[in-house]
């Protein structure tokens, strides 16, 4: 019984690892649909006008070096994500606040897309604590945000918000993240940490980003993760404890 849920434990990390890089690979297409555009658009230009008496040296440097910021963009985007998925293999100390905005450029393309407001409160509080696990976890919320709010605009016409909180509270640091989508029925509340439990299409989830968080948060960070509708939504809470952990 050990040995199977040992191996159990390591399929829900392999699919788990699975998923986040199909969210990467999704995220990653929205952050270079712009810059491919515009380059595309670059590339046109030079061709139809390299001939042009009046297209001259000064002018060509300054499509190639527009071409140019466009891929250091890109190539940008490409770190920002490698070291986003990588897992923290010591505890450090860092802001929250910095780690959320780094959530937000990951995401912000999506967002943006979908005309989600983010808003934010954020405390100066550092933590020392594995800073990439926290990132991953936050990203898994928000995306779920994003989700009930697409599903709730699906039957109105409404603002979305995403309202995101940071505070402290004596040894630890509070971190919650509200959304104005489709509130939580009780029966899903119920189960909603649960692995494989997903209310959404087969090709739409799978079921354990909630649960890898909640064992992120609550196993490897030693905090606590809690949910529960409000009047104007969903809100999830993140308790972490300041102090050093030990692991």
């Amino acid at each position: 019984e050990v040995n199977e849920n040992i191996k159990k434990d390591r399929l829900l990390i392999q699919q788990s690892k699975l998923a986040a890089m199909g969210e990467m690979l999704g995220n990653i297409a929205h952050q270079w649909r712009q810059p491919l555009n515009t380059v595309n658009l670059i590339i046109h230009f030079l061709r139809d006008n390299y001939q042009n008496e009046n297209f001259t040296k000064e002018k060509l440097e300054k499509y190639i070096n527009k071409s140019k910021t466009q891929i250091d963009y890109m190539s940008q985007t490409i770190d920002d994500f490698r070291n986003f998925y990588k897992p923290s293999k010591t505890v450090v100390e860092f802001e929250i606040k910095n780690a959320i905005k780094d959530v937000l450029k990951i995401s912000k393309e999506q967002l943006t897309q979908n005309e989600i407001e983010v808003i934010l409160y954020l405390d100066d509080i550092s933590i020392i604590n594995y800073e990439n696990e926290l990132k991953q976890s936050l990203l898994i919320i928000i995306n779920n945000a994003k989700d009930a709010i697409l599903k709730k605009k699906e039957k109105e016409n409404f603002d979305g918000k995403i309202e995101i909180k940071v505070s402290k509270e004596t040894k630890f640091a509070k971190i919650t993240i509200t959304n104005n989508g489709d509130l939580i029925a009780e029966e899903i509340m119920e189960r909603i940490f649960e692995p494989y439990f997903t209310t959404k299409f087969e090709t739409q989830g799978t079921g354990i980003g909630l649960y890898m968080t909640r064992t992120i948060i609550e196993t490897n960070m030693m905090g606590k993760i809690k949910v529960e509708n409000i009047k104007q939504g969903v809100v999830f809470e993140i308790t972490l404890p300041l102090e050093t952990i030990m692991k």
